[in-house]
């Protein structure tokens, strides 16, 4: 009963580290607060893009990240624009499409779905369940 509670705790503690703890979402505007350091968010981003096959132009410290889909990235993929910034205590991970895109509903839907992909897959990043 002890060890049950131990890793539940556990678990708690490593989903609000690591985390999203807020979300906003318009149809090309996308944000998500972590509370993990800078420095590990920002390289976590840079390897969920790429490992999502875009080419990534990356500036530390501004904090600006533009990502373009290449030849093997998969589905519909957007041109980004990700901002990573610190935020009252929280690092935020602000992703926006950028031209290129049109704003057929389908595509949208489809944009929409790899934007809370590419969430997933950085939240499994920072909560080390990938490397």
């Amino acid at each position: 009963m002890r060890t049950s509670r131990l890793l539940i705790l556990t678990a708690i503690v490593v989903w609000a580290l690591a985390g999203c703890v807020s979300s906003t979402g318009s149809s090309d505007s996308w944000s998500r607060s972590y509370l993990a350091p800078t420095d590990r968010v920002f390289s976590a981003v840079i390897d969920v893009l790429e490992d999502e096959g875009y080419l990534v132009d990356a500036d530390r410290e501004t904090g600006r990240i533009t990502a373009k889909p290449s030849r093997n990235s998969r589905g519909l993929s957007p041109f980004l624009a990700v901002k990573v910034f610190e935020s009252s205590g929280q690092v935020v991970v602000d992703v926006q499409t950028r031209a290129g895109v049109t704003d057929s509903v389908t595509q949208g839907d489809r944009i929409e779905a790899s934007i809370v992909e590419f969430f997933h897959e950085l939240e499994l990043r920072l909560q080390g369940f990938k490397d």
